[in-house]
């Protein structure tokens, strides 16, 4: 196995919540501590961040968007729902609300809203790809302007799952949501240039992150183009292009990908949530947090991704000096000795009868046997029924949900999945997963606080055949 080294670690003492890696080495915290190289200012729970070309640094947080320049303060424009999402390549960028709203933005401070709703997933390229919640994919230019429209497949309605540009080319991954038979249920992905639809298949898995020819899946894996050239264990939220290869993270690992699979891996202290990296993939920002509430947060990683790879260098531990320990040389005498005796092992005098009174009142007990089925008939039908026959679960996660925050701007919800279709139980494993695919419970029902904002939850069931099924509940907080 092989992996890059760690130019630097920063430390943090909250859980990282953006990342930026363009002029200035920067990244946020939930506690509202932002770090711009050497600079540190307290603003309020930072979301999201990028950076233009120029250097000026956008920052989301739930009061609004502050801009940096220079390591200063530059502006601030209220949002009275909080920046959500901040989406950009070069010098575009999208800034989604707390309610799902969107504008784009340009480095000058130029601000044109988009007639869009809802909006799930936003792609910046040759244009500003938007995904809404009811499955709408629209494009505008980056003044704000409506170019296409692409039209939605189905009676019964679909949802977006990606969408992402490679070159000139919108590639946007789509599933039916399964509720009449029919190639609406498949997991595809489609092609568009200028509104036209160029190329459509079915991946058979459901992709969540594009970059370029690179696509994520949610069960684990790379796809480039239609070929799945590397196979992981757990979702792929975040994709980066560099053409012959990619950065992929997934759990606790950032992987290099190329067509070939996997060339080395680094492995971090958080999970993998955010990746922040400059065009030539010199200097990549990894943050993200361990999930456990008893340790201290997890510092930010910076790597070079162009370096060459080493091997991993194996700790040792007093688990591999066992195995080197010499061996013991006893004789047989000193084994088999008999200086104590059997009797003396078992707590009994020679020349006197052992209590067996224990051991007989043990035998007179009464044995207690299984009692045989009363009912002959539900034996013979439980006989009858077919073994093959196999009724898979279904997941069900409940309906969505509208609720108002609290004064601190969050929400306790409950997921219930107790509506679950299981006539056979099978289910043996529940997982509770948020729109980045990080578990959050692994138990039927839960209790979650949310911030103000639209999330798309997902629950996701294995039974004893270890096959999967999902279903997704969106959650508005206001």
């Amino acid at each position: 196995m092989l992996t890059v080294p760690v130019q630097k670690k920063f430390s943090t003492n909250a859980t990282v919540t953006a990342l930026s890696s363009g002029r200035e080495l920067s990244f946020g915290q939930e506690d509202g501590r932002l770090v711009i190289g050497e600079s540190e200012f307290k603003i309020s729970r930072i979301s999201s961040m990028f950076e233009f070309p120029n250097g000026v640094l956008l920052v989301g947080t739930i009061d609004g968007l502050y801009t940096y320049h220079n390591s200063e303060q530059s502006g601030f424009k209220e949002y009275e729902t909080g920046v959500e999402k901040i989406i950009g390549n070069l010098d575009t960028a999208v800034i989604i609300d707390g309610l799902g709203r969107a504008s784009v933005i340009n480095p000058n401070g130029d601000v044109w809203d988009v007639n869009e709703s809802s909006v799930l997933y936003t792609a910046v390229g040759k244009s500003v790809a938007i995904a809404t919640e009811s499955g709408a994919v629209s494009c505008y230019s980056h003044h704000g302007e409506k170019l296409w429209e692409r039209p939605q497949r189905g009676d019964v309605g679909e949802r977006i799952t990606a969408i992402g540009w490679n070159d000139e080319v919108l590639v946007v991954a789509r599933e039916g949501h399964g509720l009449v038979p029919g190639e609406e249920e498949a997991l595809e992905v489609e092609f568009w240039t200028n509104g036209n639809l160029e190329r459509r298949f079915d991946v058979r898995r459901r992709v969540i992150s594009i970059d370029g020819p690179w696509m994520g899946l949610d069960m684990g894996g790379i796809m480039f183009l239609d070929a799945v050239v590397a196979e992981l264990e757990h979702p792929v939220n975040t994709i980066l292009n560099y053409g012959e290869y990619c950065l992929a993270s997934c759990w606790f690992h950032l992987h290099k990908i190329e067509k070939d699979g996997i060339k080395w891996s680094v492995e971090t202290q958080g999970m993998v949530e955010y990746v922040s990296s400059d065009s030539e993939g010199k200097s990549v920002l990894i943050g993200g947090s361990d999930q456990n509430d008893f340790t201290e947060s997890e510092p930010v990683v910076l790597i070079d991704a162009t370096v060459e790879a080493v091997p991993v260098v194996e700790e040792s531990s007093s688990l591999d000096d066992w195995g080197e320990a010499p061996a013991i040389e006893i004789d047989a005498q000193e084994l088999y000795g008999n200086e104590i005796s059997i009797e003396d092992l078992a707590g009994i005098s020679l020349g006197k009868q052992p209590d067996q009174s224990g051991l007989l009142d043990a035998l007179n007990d009464e044995i207690n046997s299984e009692q045989p089925l009363e009912d002959e008939e539900d034996l013979m039908l439980a006989l009858s029924l077919d073994a093959d026959e196999i009724i898979a679960p279904t997941a069900n996660a409940g309906g969505d949900q509208f609720v108002q925050s609290s004064d601190d701007g969050t929400a306790i919800i409950t997921l219930d999945g107790s509506e679950t279709i299981d006539t056979q139980e099978r289910v043996i494993s529940w997982s509770w997963v948020d729109d980045s695919g990080r578990e959050i419970s692994d138990s039927k029902i839960v209790k979650v606080r949310l911030p103000i904002g639209l999330h798309r939850l997902e629950l996701r069931i294995k039974d004893k055949d270890d096959r999967w099924s999902s279903d997704s509940v969106s959650i508005r907080i206001e």
